[in-house]
């Protein structure tokens, strides 16, 4: 039997299973205090084609020195090409191969990494930032640019104002109104990292911008580059 995104039934459960299994090896405490944090990653994902199947994945993963102006210390590319449809909550098994493609270049060692997607927000608590931090055993914090599940309030329309989101009544993570007359933005841990902690090192990321200034640069840098890559085709 198939589903509307053309994938048997019987191989979502297969993946279901697989991320609650995944969700059983996660850390949601602290292995850092908040200051020593300085070198951080933002990971981004984008497509030549979105909406083809195959289609060719590229990721950018741009790391930046908070403690130095937000200097860019690092930024590294990949592309690969993916079979695997967009389905909501399996991001992770679209966009994770090429990330672990960039991810495997980089030469330095970010403190953490704010990946584009969700982190526990997540039916199985196991969004894209989480099933990175996972298989890498790295600290990892999601950064979803619009709500997939949860309950909350909206925050007020002030810069930095948050509201918590809940699962189920358990507290996941928190809406976050990074830039006034903007919409909101959803920060979660991924793994190795407290909720609290996860918030407040997203509120150090941001800038005057919406996005915390590492995933911004991400995105910026792998527009060009994907523009790059369509102007040889």
């Amino acid at each position: 039997m198939f589903n509307r995104y053309n994938v048997p039934k019987e191989f979502i459960e297969k993946l279901k299973k697989e991320q609650i299994e995944l969700a059983k090896k996660l850390n949601l405490k602290d292995i850092k205090s908040i200051n020593e944090y300085r070198y951080i990653a933002g990971v981004d994902t984008t497509f030549l084609d979105i909406w083809s199947n195959p289609t060719t994945a590229i990721s950018s993963i741009v790391v930046v020195d908070i403690k130095n102006k937000f200097k860019v210390i690092e930024k590294v590319f990949a592309e690969k090409v993916i079979d695997f449809p967009y389905i909501p909550t399996f991001l992770a098994y679209r966009e994770l191969p090429v990330i672990l493609e960039a991810y495997r270049k980089l030469k330095s060692k970010p403190d953490i990494f704010i990946i584009d997607g969700m982190g526990i927000i997540h039916p199985r608590k196991m969004g894209i930032a989480s099933h990175f931090g996972v298989i890498t055993n790295s600290i990892s914090v999601g950064c979803g640019k619009s709500k997939l599940l949860g309950d909350f309030k909206e925050p007020p329309n002030k810069r930095f104002a948050y509201n918590p989101v809940y699962i189920d009544n358990e507290l996941r993570g928190y809406v976050v109104r990074s830039r006034v007359n903007s919409k909101p933005i959803f920060i979660s841990p991924g793994n190795n990292i407290s909720i609290k902690t996860a918030l407040n090192i997203t509120l150090l990321s941001i800038t005057k911008y919406r996005l915390p200034e590492p995933v911004r640069l991400a995105h910026n840098y792998l527009q060009e580059y994907r523009k790059n890559l369509l102007g040889k085709k």
